[in-house]
């Protein structure tokens, strides 16, 4: 880790518990994967309630109806953490709560007709050394993104390696924000509303018309696929805001759309703080007063979840204990209509591409005998030509049904591998090997057989199908948007300017067109951070750290520059890599520089830049140890700067905890829409003749690699 100059920027480098009762570690890694990836496609079932509390049930003596994939509707909403088992056949020690805060902060009255509550999700990885739920040490809280990622699920898959990072005294919590996942009331406008007080919600018909509704635009492609496009999304997303704000209106204003902002968020993590420390008062007394982050936040949010830090942190500066914010939004961008700088670096990324696969050559799928990284740029733009001029059709070899592949849909792949190249480079280029060569079979691997759909009228999409994204982000918005056709197609072509990608981002912007759902008190925090963006500093009770790769897809590291000057005595790291955020390549550097500022309070400095360019100035740097098509091995890594074989074992336990981070975030992000559909091609490609198996040999050991007929694809 070093201090460099940034006065000529540089082009990035090449790119990187207690066992249970029955299961082995590998074996409990594997069931929480696919835990995730089975909540993710919706197959199993789940409930959600209307401002309605759940029955108690004791967990000694379960209803014959409880669901060990879904405990939630089994545990009664509290004002305090009362927590309970849940999911244990994936760790015995994971917790869940359903903690009550009000719908609205300035009117916390009783739960009423008058007065709804919101009831957070929480899943808890407790500290391993203490009986006690409750910790001396402030519980870590985690966001995935979005907005609109789920925390539970995140904490599913990487809570176990983040107290690996941290040690095993460090509480783990994951949560839901409101609108989101199992927090109750879901943002969901389809679903229709009650008929009476106190009756469910009927999701299910929600969820038909809402899939309906997918399939029925899908057929537009992005904005800019036909001269008609843009209208017709256009008005797609009016009509859902029209839904919204009918469904809002139904409910005398106090759905949660009016409440979901991420003010409101950063308010319900002052009452998880607040309600773990009467927890922590009351279990451990005076060794409670031991802890020198008592009653502040301890936090590691990426993407989305630095611009819900940022807005903790300028709310409640006082109440900052540890912030890491990775993959940094700029918060000057963020409630404007239009993101016009968040793809800054995208089309360095894909620049990247070309040069690596040149470089790499046959290990790289894509390319041919002799290629430059210009032949390798001219064969991928000649694939989307074809798939313009004469998209893929083919009947489906399994499920006999007729299939099409545009341009746009193989172009949102694409955008979604962008976020994590180190891992899924090697997977981009046989995916457009395949085109190239029009592999139908293997192809048709992408495509869901539609027997799945006879799943649909019980199971999870309910809960991950929701508006989250659009009701979180449109109430963030400064004031209402009401673009005009020619406004939105003038602010695509700006974007256009800085990237190709502008007409996937057009299309995520235009959720908040005609959004204007009343927000009927607004929580103040908007002001101080935009003031703080532009010059006036927030001083908080411990400084920030921020992080940021050199080229990220869709957070920028100009926006993670601008942001730690906002706050004073932050300090900025940049990990000389490309993908979202940090964990999405490996670097030992940047892992012991998080660790130590967890545990020890070290701080990298402040940066220093010349004038408003953000880029030209100094700042703490650290190389990547993981690249594309390169085997990544930890103990070596772990073993050049090692002082000794402990100090050795450490850094490997430490890295092998971050490529577990890593994997889970890949999992689960949800910045884009993308996000499902790159799940979605790695499970259905490894059920084709593409098949994951696993690498031999103790320098591989658990990692996964691609292989087609015993020949290793990729190598991780």
């Amino acid at each position: 880790m070093g201090v460099e100059s940034r006065d000529q920027p540089e082009t990035a480098p090449a790119a990187g518990p207690v066992a249970p009762r029955r299961h082995s570690t590998k074996a409990r890694l594997g069931i929480a994967t696919a835990l995730v990836l089975f909540i993710v496609f919706g197959h199993f079932r789940t409930t959600h309630l209307w401002n309605a509390r759940v029955p108690y049930v004791d967990y000694a003596d379960p209803p014959s109806s409880y669901d060990p994939l879904n405990p939630w509707v089994s545990i009664t909403p509290s004002v305090e953490l009362e927590w309970q088992p849940c999911y244990d056949f994936i760790n015995p020690l994971f917790q869940c709560a359903r903690l009550t805060v009000p719908l609205d902060y300035n009117h916390p009255q009783a739960q009423s007709c008058a007065s709804p509550k919101v009831h957070i999700a929480l899943l808890l990885l407790p500290a391993k050394k203490n009986a006690n739920i409750s910790s001396v040490r402030s519980p870590m809280l985690i966001n995935p993104g979005g907005p609109g990622g789920s925390g539970v699920l995140l904490a599913l898959s990487l809570a176990p390696a983040l107290q690996t990072i941290f040690g095993e005294d460090q509480p783990i919590i994951g949560f839901d924000p409101r609108g989101i996942g199992y927090t109750t009331p879901p943002a969901d406008c389809w679903a229709t509303p009650p008929p009476c007080d106190g009756c469910p919600e009927d999701t299910g018909k929600g969820l038909g018309h809402r899939l309906e509704w997918l399939n029925m635009n899908a057929v537009f492609g992005s904005v800019n696929s036909s001269n008609i496009a843009l209208k017709y999304l256009e008005a797609g997303q009016r009509a859902v805001n029209d839904m919204c704000r009918e469904k809002d209106s139904q409910l005398d204003g106090q759905s949660i759309f009016g409440h979901a902002s991420t003010a409101h968020v950063a308010r319900d993590m002052i009452s998880i703080v607040d309600a773990w420390e009467r927890r922590a008062d009351k279990d451990q007394h005076a060794a409670a007063a031991e802890n020198p982050t008592k009653g502040k936040l301890i936090y590691w949010g990426f993407s989305y979840g630095t611009y819900l830090g940022a807005t903790f942190a300028s709310m409640f500066p006082d109440r900052v204990g540890r912030l890491l914010l990775d993959g940094v939004v700029d918060a000057e961008l963020y409630p404007t209509p239009m993101w016009r700088d968040s793809l800054f670096d995208t089309d360095k990324i894909l620049g990247e591409f070309f040069r690596l696969c040149a470089e790499v050559g046959t290990k790289c799928k894509l390319y041919r005998d002799g290629d430059t990284p210009a032949d390798v740029e001219h064969r991928y733009y000649s694939i989307f030509d074809g798939l313009s001029a004469n998209p893929i059709t083919f009947t489906h070899p399994d499920s006999f049904f007729p299939v099409i592949i545009r341009a746009s849909f193989i172009k949102t792949l694409v955008f979604s591998i962008l976020y994590s190249p180190a891992q899924l480079f090697p997977l981009l280029g046989i995916l457009l090997d395949f085109l190239y060569e029009r592999q139908h079979e293997q192809l048709a691997a992408l495509f869901q057989d539609p027997q799945l759909h006879c799943l649909l009228p019980g199971n999870a999409l309910t809960g991950l199908l929701t508006d989250a994204q659009r009701v979180i982000m449109c109430s963030d918005k400064i004031r209402p948007v009401n673009m005009t056709l020619d406004e939105i197609r003038s602010e695509f072509e700006a974007v256009a300017e800085t990237s190709q990608f502008a007409d996937l981002w057009t299309g995520i912007m235009l959720q908040c067109n005609n959004w204007d759902i009343a927000k009927p008190h607004r929580v103040a925090s908007e002001p101080t951070l935009l003031q703080a963006v532009k010059g006036s500093k927030i001083e908080t009770a411990f400084p920030i750290l921020f992080l940021s790769n050199t080229y990220d897809p869709v957070t920028p590291l100009v926006a993670a520059v601008k942001m730690a000057l906002a706050f004073k005595d932050a300090g900025l790291l940049e990990q000389k890599a490309y993908g979202h955020c940090t964990i999405s390549a490996a670097s030992l550097c940047t892992a012991l520089a998080v660790r130590d500022y967890v545990l020890h309070g070290k701080v990298p400095p402040p940066p220093v830049v010349h004038g408003k360019d953000y880029l030209a100035g100094r700042w703490t740097t650290c190389e990547a140890d993981q690249t594309p098509w390169k085997q990544y091995n930890p103990a070596a890594t772990a073993s050049v700067s090692a002082v000794d074989e402990a100090d050795a074992q450490d850094k490997q336990r430490l890295l092998e905890a971050f490529r577990s981070v890593q994997q889970a975030h890949v999992d689960v992000q949800k910045w884009t829409g993308g996000g499902h559909d790159i799940n979605r091609l790695l499970i259905r490609l490894a059920r084709s003749d593409v098949v994951w198996a696993e690498l031999q040999g103790p320098t591989c050991q658990g990692s996964r690699s691609l292989t087609t007929k015993g020949v290793n694809l990729l190598e991780s």
